[in-house]
């Protein structure tokens, strides 16, 4: 069993990557509008625009410091 270890940098690098490719899929979303019709380019953007919010929310998360448990 293979087991990969990511450190908190790292971590944070890969989820700000993944959220400029959403954003830059969001940029060019409208151009696709012709193919994939309006209903679709609303629920493509809605999704791209919540996981955007839960990767910010999980970079919050992992960005502040541990509790202390007492």
């Amino acid at each position: 069993m293979f087991t990969m270890f990511v450190t908190l940098e790292e971590g944070l690098e890969l989820i700000e990557n993944y959220k400029k490719g959403l954003e830059k899929f969001l940029e060019t979303l409208p151009e696709q509008s012709v193919q994939l019709g309006s209903e679709m380019i609303k629920t493509l953007t809605m999704n791209s625009k919540n996981e955007i919010t839960n990767l910010e929310a999980i970079e919050k998360a992992l960005k502040r410091p541990p509790k202390s448990s007492l």
